[in-house]
């Protein structure tokens, strides 16, 4: 496998730490490198342990919710992601992602094949 050598890896990926109002709430990243629209996030409640991992993708939708520590089906869900934006992304009121001063983390990738990273669809057929 070629490696391909990445002068700003903040261009494609971002760890962002943020604290929840309760109410809709722009997470912009908070470093000073590259701007970068995420095409992928995973959000963590720090605070709660009973609450999932919030996983959504720009391919399938932003506000549709996966679970990756459950059995869970997708769910539509514009409360807890609501849009990916130019440098962040925005979460909604639910406790999820956004609980009045929790702690959260959100990992965030961009979708890059320089970068080694697609998100590609698939409709089985049965």
């Amino acid at each position: 496998m070629a490696y391909t050598t990445i002068d700003d890896p903040s261009a494609y990926f971002k760890v962002q730490l943020y604290t929840g109002t309760g109410s809709s709430n722009a997470v912009t990243f908070n470093d000073t490198d590259t701007d970068m629209q995420p095409d992928f996030v995973i959000i963590k409640d720090r605070d709660s342990g009973s609450n999932s991992y919030v996983t959504t993708d720009a391919i399938r939708g932003v506000n549709k919710i996966l679970f990756t520590d459950s059995d869970s089906q997708e769910l539509t869900d514009a409360n807890r992601v609501s849009s990916y934006n130019s440098d962040g992304f925005t979460v909604g009121t639910d406790g999820s992602t956004n609980t009045n001063t929790n702690k959260y983390v959100a990992w965030c990738w961009k979708e890059s094949a320089t970068a080694g990273f697609d998100i590609v669809a698939y409709a089985g057929s049965g």
